[in-house]
């Protein structure tokens, strides 16, 4: 086949910026992949090309791998390094813009079996790399982002002497010291509930699409380097090699 193929990208992060809009048309020439869509932006938008190429690819809540075909008028999401608005309904449990509320998680895990209780709250600080930091926007690929954070729970779970995690985190706009992530965990005994918590805080800022922009004090701003997406044929343990070497 030699037509093209009309596919609509959400961009988030730094590539809204660097594509200069959040939701835009890319004709797709063969073999219509998310491979050829990438190189398509790539050629497009030659300024975006290196953070194309560390960008991962999403159909709703699931990404896809470079191979994965696209149909004409899909809609695709464009994933760049996460640096962990507005949520779709259903993922208000991870993710919301409200104000977090760590009395509703305290007592949707409540347990009397647990002896342990770990609370870990990141909060906005006055300065990072030097510079005074004014505010900061947390803006979120709402679909992939809920989905991930309830896998990270269930992992969690599975993989420390816990009886619940629960993680959730804020978009929008924030200002200094107002709470943007919690992570709750329960456990019997205190050694794995503190070892469950920084693996669970560890997988987020790794694994889960939110991006960081921050606003200083001299007027400027920048987004906040981020971790690859793990892609279906770039999984965690590869990309993990990669920046050892």
């Amino acid at each position: 086949m030699s037509e093209l193929v009309n596919v609509t990208v959400e961009c988030f992060g730094a590539l809204e910026s660097s594509l200069g809009d959040a939701r835009l048309t890319l004709a797709v020439g063969p073999p219509h992949t998310v491979a050829a869509l990438i190189q398509t932006a790539q050629r497009d938008f030659p300024g975006a090309a290196d953070l194309l190429s560390r960008t991962a690819c999403a159909r709703g809540d699931q990404l896809l791998a470079a191979d994965e075909p696209l149909r004409e008028h899909d809609t695709i999401a464009l994933i760049p390094p996460v640096s962990g608005g507005q949520c779709d309904p259903g993922t208000q449990a991870h993710l919301t813009d409200d104000v977090l509320d760590l009395d509703a998680l305290l007592d949707e895990t409540d347990d009397p079996a647990c002896g342990a209780l770990v609370v870990f709250g990141g909060t906005v600080r006055l300065t990072n790399n030097g510079r005074n930091v004014e505010s900061m926007d947390y803006s979120a690929y709402g679909p992939l982002a809920a989905r991930t954070l309830a896998d990270i729970e269930r992992e969690t779970i599975a993989a420390f002497d816990i009886h619940s995690c629960r993680l959730q985190h804020r978009t929008g706009r924030l200002t200094l010291g107002e709470v943007s992530v919690y992570v709750v965990v329960r456990a019997i005994h205190r050694d794995a509930a503190f070892e469950a918590a920084r693996h669970a805080l560890e997988q987020l800022k790794a694994r889960v699409a939110v991006w960081k922009n921050e606003y200083y004090a001299d007027g400027s701003s920048a987004y906040l380097e981020g971790t690859e997406v793990p892609r279906p044929e770039r999984p965690v343990a590869d990309q993990n090699q990669e920046s050892e070497s």
